[in-house]
């Protein structure tokens, strides 16, 4: 098929006519939006209200909420490990007006331990926009059980085994890869009773329906300054400076390590300015005085780094989890 030099060049001045026209109707249309955030936005939570990701979303919303000029309002969606939440963050608009309170359990966690059985992709369907903080967990006991180091856990389990409960706020959690990395790494025989969520585990824990469960710092040390609990170890690399003579979960089964972490994320798609203008409130917040001083108080450290940052760590915890589940043929869903 001939072309004729003299359509071909007619047809190029016409694309680019339409080219310049086109740049000028896109600024002026974007000139004419409205600002963002011009209405609230919304939070989407994956666990109950009054668990540690409740707390650290609420305390987020305000603060983002006041540098945005619109609400940031916390909506707890539980069910599903928190899947649920993560569902439905990644089937929104990406108009900047929904964010994910993500945690290791729907997004680096799921992608192995619930492969098939996830409606979204978190690689492909939510954008990391920061993460918030890390912070380790605590081995924490029912007094009833006896026990009142990790050690004395360790020998009572192995001469009971199948007796003892252990509880954790999910079982596609970092709290109960954890409890599976336990009854792996420490040869015991243990029963997994997993929850719907922190605040559910605690009640049971406290109410005697399971002996031990891995809890976060802000919701398990009053109870153990009350006496209502007692703590066994950290699941961190090092001690935590809220406790600092409670030993590492670690200094007993070398290797052990489970932090767990909460970061923000959008629906893909997301207009890169908003997601730039949150991660950079959020970084402010944390860095102020007053918010590292109660994430310490939280036994958290706040991090605040940037998407591309984000998106590595989460690439790198995926392959990680992934791996250990493959290699200690966990069946967690």
């Amino acid at each position: 098929m001939q072309f004729d030099p003299t359509a071909r060049r007619r047809f190029v001045r016409l694309l680019g006519a339409s080219a310049l026209a086109l740049g000028a109707v896109v600024p002026a249309v974007w000139a004419q939006a409205p600002a963002w955030p011009d209405k609230p936005l919304k939070l989407l939570v994956g666990f109950p209200a009054g668990g540690a990701s409740d707390l650290m979303a609420r305390l987020v919303a305000d603060r983002l909420g006041a540098a945005l000029g619109q609400p940031v309002v916390v909506d707890n969606r539980p069910g599903a490990a928190g899947t649920l939440a993560a569902s439905l963050a990644a089937k929104a608009a990406p108009d900047g007006y929904t964010l994910l309170l993500a945690s290791p359990t729907a997004i680096t966690l799921a992608p192995t331990t619930m492969a098939g059985k996830l409606s979204y992709d978190p690689v492909r369907d939510l954008a990391p926009i920061t993460m918030v903080n890390r912070y380790p967990l605590i081995l924490v006991a029912n007094p009833q059980l006896g026990v009142k180091t990790f050690p004395e856990f360790l020998a009572k389990a192995r001469a009971q085994p199948g007796k003892i409960n252990f509880g954790s706020f999910g079982a596609n959690t970092s709290g109960g890869l954890a409890t599976e990395m336990i009854k792996l790494m420490g040869k015991v025989d243990v029963l997994h009773v997993p929850f719907n969520g922190g605040a559910p585990a605690t009640q049971a824990l406290l109410g005697g329906t399971v002996d031990l469960s891995f809890d976060t710092v802000v919701t398990a040390l009053g109870n153990v300054k009350a006496g209502k609990l007692v703590p066994l170890a950290v699941s961190g690399a090092k001690r935590t400076t809220l406790a600092p003579d409670l030993p590492t979960v670690a200094e007993t089964l070398p290797g052990f390590e489970a932090d767990s972490w909460t970061g923000l994320m959008a629906p893909a798609g997301t207009p890169p300015a908003a997601v730039a203008r949150i991660q950079s409130e959020v970084a402010k917040m944390l860095a102020s005085p007053e918010i590292r001083e109660r994430f310490a108080g939280m036994g958290a450290e706040g991090v605040g780094n940037r998407p591309e940052e984000f998106a590595a760590y989460l690439r790198e915890e995926t392959a990680r989890y992934a791996k250990l589940v493959r290699e200690a043929n966990l069946k967690l869903d």
